[in-house]
């Protein structure tokens, strides 16, 4: 497991609390739509991010980021399924705030849905794939004053 920020600066919060979680299935189905130009993709490795800017008023909560895991096809048994959605939350809860800095404060938010496309039997490579595919993330995330046109 590499470097992780959680055990390096002490004072600042990892936690990932429910209301950050994407939960809204039209915000999830939107993520998956092909004919909607917001939405983008990144993919590092083992993991696939879908994301796209939304409004604040569309999550149901005040938060810069909501986050979805979907351990993938091929992770069969419950076992292997629940073990590589575990590795996802937790990647990303120690990574988490090079999306959260970034949409702080502002009047629209971040809706992000993490894919494990990996060998279910190596889910580990999540470690290593996840910070790079969040680092491409917030470099192609629209500036903070630009306008988000959303129509939901």
């Amino acid at each position: 497991m590499p470097d992780r920020p959680d055990q390096r600066d002490p004072d600042r919060r990892y936690t990932f609390p429910r209301s950050h979680r994407l939960k809204r299935r039209r915000l999830i189905r939107s993520l998956f739509d092909r004919s909607r130009d917001d939405v983008d993709t990144v993919a590092v490795g083992c993991v696939r991010l879908l994301f796209r800017v939304v409004d604040r008023e569309a999550l149901g909560h005040d938060v810069p980021v909501q986050v979805g895991f979907a351990p993938g096809r091929r992770a069969d048994p419950g076992v292997e399924r629940t073990r590589v959605r575990r590795l996802l939350r937790e990647a990303y809860r120690v990574h988490q705030h090079s999306l959260t800095d970034l949409f702080e404060g502002r009047p629209d938010a971040l809706v992000v849905m993490i894919l494990f496309r990996g060998d279910p039997a190596r889910p580990e490579a999540v470690w290593d794939d996840l910070p790079r595919a969040l680092q491409r993330v917030a470099r192609r995330a629209p500036p903070p004053d630009s306008p988000s046109d959303d129509a939901s």
